[in-house]
Formats: structure tokens, C-alpha cells, sequence
């Protein structure tokens, strides 16, 4: 039975792999918004969701053994038909039940991991037990285990690739968090079928136990288990830098996260493929375990160098170095007019960009270090699984250990190494676990050429200043940087207009010094339109430019600001004694301002006073996770927490946004075409009283100290022949919410229409 059911249980676990990771991307959507999106959160949310399955793959393990193999199948179809009615419920659960009505409840981080252990540990404890159950069906005696487990693995891992994929280019865009949601539950429910109608097939084969004698003792499995733990911490490690620095390269957008995450599940899926024939032809499989995992950590702390000291003398430097980000539907059109041959000539340097840093650099970079790490889990294997009888237990605590030390990964990148070393520290320490792995599986002069070896590669790699310096595309005299778990921030002086410097979080342009621009206008507008704005919110920092434009009247006694990045206030403070600085000094020194290191989201959320204004800085639509402050329930939350009178500002960059504020507040105004204000009651524009506001001493003065005349920057959308559109009625316009930000996902390009 085993040996018939093994390519169909390979093609069913391909399909399950695939469903597990469109609902963890689903998940961790839905989730961010009861725990917050920063890095704190997100590190609770993944963390939990590795527990439940490392705690799957021990019970499943010892499971496995004490059943019969059609019994391991029966237990299988049970956890996909589980995992499927789950996936079904959760955004309900997560979203209308979490958020909507306990999030208030939860005051702490401790009993916010609680509650989500709790809520993901019955998915993905029946995700983690599909392993080593499905193990025990394909494996007949001991010899067999590598191979055929490792296979398991591989179709299993390239199963994720192929889900990290559709979701984020087909499922998220055309069907949103619950359509893709669906779509999973479809595919455990195939699984299930599929596996029915093999054991319907094979009904007549019992199962036997054929049990090898041990070869090893218990104490060499404690060897391995300790080891793939190593291991399990470095992938992760590994995996946390690389998505750092190849987001920031490619100047990341919604679609690069799942993007890169299908090149790292790629690599490990193909390689475990190819390990599993390599097995079985070596004997010795712990030293080539050994070897493999030393190169392959040793490659991954000097891939991004080597990547990065090619693309130093490329076309690509000069978007390395640039401002704007080239998102995927922009992509898109470039690659349909040069297939086309209609591709203007200006466009013609920027038509690989996308394709290049998006598939090229991480395949080079990413996927031969994965390739090894995916060939090292079949070796493992036949490592550790001398006795037939013990293959469920075996291959569960293997998984359960890899599983640990990919927990203890995360949350010592998260919590230790970035915030002490930055991510050049993280490779520094990746090339040292590297070697060590490398030695240990050598002898004798091998061992001393492995430590040679490893030191060059250590001496290569460049510090924290010349890592982020190159991707930026810049010299590291020319910027000031800070780097945690929160993100990257780099303040960079501009190498055409000299005196300015560019802001740059995960390196995105996102604002200037000195101030002046959209950014001053989106902080001016509201407080000069308000009678009274006492009490302020602010979401995003940047370079401080709409806080300082918010901070210009006396009536103003409190501003809250919430960064996630919190790297950006250390950057500003390097920066605020500079030429054209002048402002930023004035915004710190401000004792008025309360800076919130976190998400601006849970910040307003929880606040217990209600305010006068709430805005969001100007954050692209197509960013990662924007879509959480462009949706109805991002604006119906403004709407609850103002104050009568009060003002719910926002950049409006799509009519999809203006649609949306629209659809909740009763009066928006639109103010320069990209400045949304909306009230419940009609705001009324004055022009003389605005003029009046800014002739004030306090007013005047806080402007003119930054070198702007607040006169001639808001005369154009205020003064006498500005265009005010006031939307009276709903527009005819498919609005965002927070289960289908339409808006970030947008790919027009496929179905051939105008973005708007």
C-alpha cells in the first residue's frame, strides 16, 4: 500500500502545502489588525503559528507509530477537512470577533500571544501532524525513510512556493483575504477527496510493520535533533536578512514579500527533491549533512555581497539609488509595451528593473543557499531513522526541533541581533555558524581549509555603513542610518541638489529636509481650517515635515505621532544640526509632540481621549500592509474617535480611496485634488479667516523659521479660484476594506484597464 499510495500522497501534500501557506499569508493579514503591525506583533503572530505546528508534529509523531497505515491516512483526511472549516471561519473569527469586538479587551502583549496561540493552535497543530503521519503511509522499512520522506518534504515545500505565489499575484488581487480564503479550504478539501479515493483504491492492502533493528543509539539522535535545531535558527535568520535587504533593493511593494517567499520555499522544495536521491548513495549522510548545511549558511551570509558588488557597476544602481519605487502594475505595462514594441524610449531603462530585483538577484542570491538546506533534510533523515517502527515519532521530533530553532530564530533576529548588530551583523554571525557546521563535517586538512575558508568569507563581508550605503546606491559619508527589528530608516544627502536630504524607510523615498511640499500642506491644512485643534494625531513620522506644519498654532497643546519604524527619530536627531536642518531641531524640541514607537492604527484604537484631527502621512497605495489605513474600517475608526467639529485627513491617491472616505464620512472635501478632509458636519472654507490664522506672530514665525511662506503654499488650494471639490454623494466606485484592500493589490494591467 505504501509503495502505490507514495506518488499520489506526493501530489495530494504538494496541494496541502499550497493551502497551508495561502492561509498563513491570509492569517497574518487579518491578524496584524488585533495585534498590531509592528514588528513586536508580527514576531507574536509568527511564533505562534510555528509553535502550533511544532507541537502538531510531536503529536502527530507519536500518533503515527501506534496506528495502522490506513488509520494515518483516516487521521490525514480528518486534518485537512479541519484545516479547511477553519480557513472558512477565520476571517470571520479574526476579523469581525478579534478585531471588531475583544481587541479592546486584550491590554497586554502577554495576553495578546495568548490569545492568538490559542486561536491558531488547533489550524496549525493539524498542519504540523500531516508529516509524520503521512511518513509512516510512504515508509516500509528504515532504509526507505530518507528518500521517501524526504520527497514528502519537497512536494510539501514547493507546494508553499506555488501558494505564496498565487496568492500574492492572482488570489489576494482578484479575490481579497476571504476569496483566497476559500480558495485554501478548496484545496484541503481536495486533498481529502483525493486521499479517499486512494485508500478506496488500495482498500484490499493491509498494513504491516516490517521493523529495521536500530544502528544508532538514542544519544545520536540527541546529536540531530540539537543540530537541526542550529540549523532551523540559522534558515530562519537567514530567511528574516534576505527579505530585509531584497525588499529594500527592490524598494518593496505588496507583491514582493510573497515574491521573495516563493524563490526562499522554491529552494528548499528543489533541493530536498534533489537530496532525496542523493541519500541514498551515500552512507556516510551525517558528514554530507554537515557539509551541505556549512556551505549553504556560509552562502547565505555572503550572497547579498556578492550580489550587491555586481549591481554596484549595473544599470541598476541608479534605482538602487533612486526615490520612487517601481510597483508591480507599473511593471507590468512596461514588459506588455516592450512586448509589444510600443515601449516609449524614456521607459526602456526601467523594464527589467522589476524582473531583475524581484527574480534574477534573489534566485542568485537566495535559492542555491536554500537548494543546500532543502538537499540537508533528507540526509537528516537518514541520519536519524534507523527503526522502521519509530518513523512517525522520529521524523515529528525532527520537525517539532527544526521548528524550535526556527522560533528561537525569530525571536532572537527580532529581539538580540538587529536591534545590537543590523542585518551586516546577522550575516557576520551566519558566516561563523557556517564555518562551524563546514568544519565539523570535514577531517583532517578539509577541517583547516573549511576555517580558512570561512574567516575569508567573515573578512569579505562588509560592515552595517557599507552594506546599507550600497543599496541605496550611495557613499556611506553621504548618510545616517538606524537599524532594529522595526524596519531600516536612512536619511541620505542628495547627490543632484546639494543641501537637500532624502528620507527613506526599507529604502522608499518617503519625504525631504528641508520641509516644504505635499507633506507640509497635509499637516497646515487641517489645523488652519480648524477653529480649535487642541488635541492631534499623526500617523507616520518621516522627515517630520507634516508634524512641524501641525505644530504651527498655540491652540494645539497635544500631538501624538506613531512611527513603527522606530529607527526614524535616532536619524532625524543625527541630522538636525545640519544645513537646512533648522525645522527638525524645532519638532524635537517640541513638548507638545508624544511619539509612539508602533502601529498609528492601534495607536488611535486604544487611545482613551477622542481628537480634533486624525491624518495618516502620505503613504503610496501599493505599499505592503497600506491598505489597513485606506479601508472603510480604517476611516469609520477616525470617525469614532474625533471629537465634534473634528477632521479626518488623508492623502488621496486613488478615486477607490476617495470612494471609500466618502462612503463613511457624510462631507468630504477635496483640497488640490489629493487632499481628502472629512467631517460629519459640513466644514465651511474661509479664506480671510485662514489668512487671519496665518498672519498670527506664532503662526508666521514657525513658518518662516522652516524658510516657507505659509501664504503662497496654501493660497493655491484655499485663496480666491482654488479648486474645492466637495463630494456630496457616493461615488460609483468599488470601495477598500481591511478583508479586500483593492487598492494595494491593484494589477489593471492584466485586465487591460486604466489605473486610476
Amino acid at each position: 500500500m505504501r509503495a502505490a499510495l507514495g506518488p499520489w500522497v506526493y501530489g495530494v501534500f504538494l496541494i496541502s502545502g499550497m493551502s497551508a501557506l495561502v492561509d498563513q499569508m491570509a492569517w497574518q493579514r487579518l491578524l496584524v489588525l488585533f495585534a498590531g503591525g509592528d514588528v513586536v506583533a508580527v514576531t507574536i503572530i509568527v511564533t505562534a503559528f510555528m509553535a502550533g505546528l511544532g507541537i502538531g508534529s510531536l503529536i502527530g509523531g507519536r500518533l503515527a507509530d501506534r496506528l495502522s497505515t490506513r488509520a494515518n491516512v483516516v487521521v490525514f483526511i480528518q486534518a485537512e477537512i479541519g484545516i479547511g472549516l477553519f480557513g472558512l471561519c477565520s476571517a470571520w473569527l479574526f476579523h469581525d470577533v478579534l478585531y471588531e469586538r475583544l481587541v479592546m479587551l486584550v491590554e497586554s502583549r502577554v495576553m495578546s500571544a495568548l490569545v492568538l496561540f490559542g486561536c491558531l493552535l488547533p489550524p496549525t497543530l493539524l498542519m504540523g501532524l500531516s508529516l509524520p503521519v503521512l511518513a509512516r503511509v510512504v515508509t516500509r522499512q528504515a532504509p526507505d525513510a530518507a528518500g521517501r520522506i524526504g520527497m514528502l518534504y519537497a512536494a510539501n515545500t514547493l507546494g508553499a512556493a506555488l501558494g505564496a505565489f498565487l496568492a500574492t499575484w492572482v488570489l489576494l488581487p482578484t479575490s481579497g483575504v476571504e476569496g483566497a480564503l476559500r480558495w485554501a479550504a478548496l484545496g484541503n478539501g481536495l486533498c481529502a477527496v483525493l486521499m479517499i479515493m486512494g485508500v478506496w483504491r488500495m482498500k484490499d492492502v493491509e498494513n504491516e510493520n516490517d521493523p529495521v533493528a536500530s544502528k544508532q543509539s538514542p544519544h545520536r539522535l540527541v546529536v540531530c535533533l540539537g543540530v537541526f535545531f542550529v540549523t532551523g535558527f540559522t534558515a530562519l535568520a537567514a530567511e528574516m536578512v534576505w527579505l530585509r535587504v531584497l525588499g529594500a533593493m527592490a524598494k518593496s511593494s505588496a507583491h514582493t514579500m510573497g515574491t521573495l517567499l516563493a524563490v526562499y520555499l522554491g529552494g528548499l522544495g528543489c533541493g530536498a527533491m534533489a537530496g532525496s536521491f542523493v541519500a541514498r548513495c551515500f552512507e556516510d549522510a551525517w558528514r554530507l549533512f554537515l557539509r551541505l548545511q556549512g556551505l549553504a549558511v556560509l552562502y547565505a551570509a555572503c550572497g547579498v555581497a556578492l550580489a550587491l558588488h555586481l549591481l554596484v557597476s549595473s544599470s541598476l544602481s541608479t534605482y538602487l539609488a533612486s526615490y520612487e519605487p517601481v510597483d508591480a502594475d507599473t511593471a507590468l505595462r512596461l514588459l506588455m509595451g516592450w512586448w509589444r514594441g510600443d515601449l516609449k524610449p524614456e521607459d526602456a531603462a526601467h523594464v527589467w528593473t522589476y524582473p531583475l530585483l524581484h527574480a534574477v538577484v534573489p534566485l542568485a542570491v537566495m535559492f542555491p543557499a536554500t537548494f543546500l538546506m532543502g538537499a540537508g533534510f533528507p540526509l537528516m533523515q537518514k541520519a536519524a531513522q534507523t527503526d522502521a517502527s519509530h518513523v512517525g515519532w522520529r521524523t515529528g521530533a525532527l520537525q517539532g526541533a527544526n521548528i524550535l530553532g526556527s522560533m528561537a530564530g525569530a525571536a532572537g533576529v527580532t529581539a538580540v541581533l538587529l536591534p545590537g548588530w543590523g542585518s551586516a551583523g546577522v550575516f557576520m554571525l551566519l558566516a561563523v555558524v557556517g564555518t562551524l557546521l563546514l568544519a565539523a563535517g570535514m577531517r583532517r586538512v578539509w577541517r583547516v581549509a573549511a576555517l580558512v575558508m570561512g574567516v575569508a568569507v567573515f573578512w569579505m563581508l562588509p560592515d552595517q555603513k557599507g552594506l546599507w550605503a550600497a543599496v541605496h546606491g550611495t557613499m556611506r559619508d553621504r548618510l545616517w542610518l538606524a537599524e532594529d527589528a522595526t524596519g531600516l530608516s536612512v536619511l541620505k544627502q542628495d547627490e543632484v541638489e546639494p543641501g537637500k536630504i532624502s528620507v527613506f524607510i526599507n529604502c522608499i523615498g518617503q519625504s525631504w529636509i528641508p520641509y516644504g511640499g505635499v507633506h507640509t500642506l497635509l499637516g497646515a491644512l487641517p489645523v488652519l481650517l480648524h477653529e480649535k485643534p487642541e488635541r492631534v494625531a499623526l500617523i507616520g513620522l518621516g522627515s517630520g515635515d507634516t508634524l512641524h506644519a501641525m505644530l504651527a498654532r498655540k491652540e494645539t497643546r497635544e500631538v501624538w505621532c506613531a512611527e513603527i519604524v522606530a529607527g526614524q527619530m535616532r536619524t532625524l536627531e543625527a541630522v538636525q544640526d545640519e544645513p537646512g536642518a533648522e525645522a527638525v531641531k524645532t519638532v524635537l524640541a517640541d513638548a507638545r509632540v508624544h511619539q509612539v514607537a508602533g502601529d498609528g492604527r492601534m495607536m488611535i484604537l486604544r487611545d482613551g481621549e477622542k481628537f480634533d484631527v486624525i491624518e495618516a502621512d502620505a503613504l503610496r497605495p501599493t505599499s505592503a500592509h497600506s491598505g489597513t489605513l485606506y479601508s472603510e474600517e480604517y476611516f469609520a475608526l477616525m470617525k469614532a474617535r474625533l471629537r465634534p467639529g473634528g477632521m479626518a485627513v488623508t492623502w488621496l491617491p486613488t478615486p477607490r480611496v476617495a470612494a471609500t472616505m466618502r462612503k463613511v464620512f457624510p462631507h468630504v472635501l477635496v483640497f488640490g485634488g489629493v487632499i481628502g478632509i472629512g467631517t460629519v458636519e459640513p466644514l465651511r472654507v474661509d479664506w480671510l479667516q485662514i489668512q487671519a490664522r496665518m498672519d498670527e506672530v506664532v503662526v508666521w514665525s514657525h513658518f518662516r523659521s522652516a524658510g516657507m511662506d505659509a501664504h503662497a503654499l496654501l493660497k493655491p488650494l484655499l485663496g480666491p479660484g482654488a479648486v474645492i471639490l466637495r463630494l456630496e454623494d457616493e461615488l460609483e466606485q468599488e470601495t477598500n476594506t481591511d478583508l479586500f484592500p483593492r487598492d494595494e493589490w491593484l494589477l489593471p494591467s492584466l485586465g487591460k484597464k486604466d489605473a486610476p
